[in-house]
């Protein structure tokens, strides 16, 4: 590509509405001075005619011409009114006023900024700006409204220094159904929760149809109160979750009572993963260092199995749910439910105290988690999650980003489709508000 179509491509401009252009590359950057053909504009005050009174210097920089740092050097006339005698300038098709970026450069900031794997930093490096410029046309350009209550409402937390109001979680809401994060609120608590929801039309609350959350009780009750027209669901992998916490509570209480480097401590110790994890137990036997011969997976799990009856029967249990959890439907999961909770009430362990309570207090939103709404997926926090974890990126890569507005707006920019961006001339800093830093006397030494 030639260096006059590059600029004509890059500002959507025609060979002919060019004049002139030459190009030089002083230091490692190329500069490229260009000259718009003259329209002969007419007085923009008083539709007379004008005439040119100067020329005047414009710089802009621009994108890298294959890898080298470009800087548009712009001869703009300003034009006199031969009636009024009044002046202004020929029009910009390079920057916004009062910029020194081109719109191409501008967009591409943009673009990056979309990216979660781009801190503010990588994009002044790789666009030869500074950082609190970055900042500055984040600020500016990101405009992140409220977005639509939908369908299907995930709720869930993340832990953030960025919490406000005495807490130490975000929340975070997504669009189950269309995959997309909704809202960042700077407080979980079930105070601000309820501000959020009260500030939002009756009408468009109702037509909430499924909320999934996991089991924290401030998410229900507030669900319950101002969602009424949804359907709660508790996300079943927190439900596990809980399940395998108490049931490795007992296994670690089992093996702390065995002899140090005994049999059962060794099985206990390196094989407990059997217990929760789906492999195939029928494979090809390997020498096994301890036991100094050929073992499969399932010769040491039926070793596990000897250790302690109670261990063998909270194991058993855990299996029937987990098996449960997975293969129940929407219309047998009540009656294997009611079974299932009649088991681990008669099994008298008190390792899954904790967990019978909440398969008492959660039953109808534990059961509710076995609709399929949407193309066959169990209700779950399960995209939740996965957001989450996008959002842990986004913090990362932001070296543990403080400002909350500025986070949330990056986030929804880069998380939801339908959050774009905006080139402004007007630029705002949501420059977080520290502080005021108190006197200080400065230490001068001498020698």
């Amino acid at each position: 590509m030639s260096i006059d179509d590059f600029i004509a491509t890059a500002f959507n401009l025609r060979k002919e509405d060019i004049q002139s252009f030459k190009s030089e590359k002083i230091n490692g950057i190329f500069y490229i001075h260009i000259t718009l053909t003259d329209k002969h504009p007419t007085c923009s005050f008083c539709g007379g005619q004008t005439v040119i009174k100067e020329y005047k210097d414009r710089h802009y920089t621009h994108l890298p011409f294959f890898g080298i740092p470009c800087i548009i050097v712009w001869h703009r006339r300003r034009y006199k009114c031969k009636d009024d005698g009044k002046t202004f300038s020929e029009a910009n098709p390079f920057g916004p006023e009062n910029y020194h970026l081109t719109y191409a450069l501008l967009d591409q900031i943009a673009v990056d900024l979309k990216s979660p794997h781009k801190s503010f930093t990588d994009i002044a490096r790789a666009r030869g700006i500074s950082v609190p410029t970055v900042s500055l046309y984040a600020d500016s350009f990101l405009h992140a409204p409220r977005q639509t209550l939908p369908v299907s409402l995930g709720i869930d937390e993340i832990h953030s220094d960025m919490a406000k109001y005495g807490g130490s979680y975000l929340c975070v809401m997504v669009d189950n159904k269309g995959r997309n994060l909704t809202e960042i609120l700077p407080n979980r608590s079930k105070k601000h929760l309820s501000k959020y929801f009260e500030s939002i039309p009756l009408e468009e609350r109702n037509r909430v149809l499924y909320v999934t959350i996991d089991l924290w009780d401030p998410y229900k009750e507030v669900a319950e109160k101002y969602l009424k027209c949804a359907c709660i669901a508790a996300d079943p992998f927190h439900v596990i979750k809980h399940l395998v916490e108490n049931f490795t509570r007992l296994r670690i209480t089992t093996m702390n009572q065995c002899v140090y480097n005994s049999p059962a401590y060794y099985l206990l110790k390196h094989w407990n993963k059997l217990f929760t994890t789906d492999w195939n137990i029928d494979n090809t036997p390997k020498y096994n260092g301890y036991f100094k011969q050929k073992m499969n997976y399932r010769d040491l799990f039926n070793l596990l199995l000897t250790i302690s009856p109670e261990l063998t029967e909270a194991y058993y249990l855990m299996d029937k749910y987990r098996t449960f959890n997975k293969t129940a439907t929407e219309e047998n999961c009540e009656e294997q439910f009611d079974t299932l909770l009649t088991l681990f009430k008669e099994s008298k362990l008190s390792c899954y105290d904790e967990f019978i309570a909440i398969l008492t207090n959660w039953r109808t939103e534990i059961l509710n988690s076995f609709k399929r709404p949407f193309n066959e997926r169990k209700l779950s926090n399960a995209f939740t999650e996965n957001t989450n974890e996008r959002l842990r990126e986004l913090l990362d890569v932001s070296n543990g980003m403080a400002n909350f507005e500025r986070f949330r707006q990056r986030a929804l920019y880069c998380f939801n489709e339908h959050v774009f961006y905006s080139i402004t001339r007007h630029l705002t800093n949501n420059k977080r508000k520290g502080r005021t830093r108190g006197h200080y006397r400065k230490n001068n030494t001498s020698e």
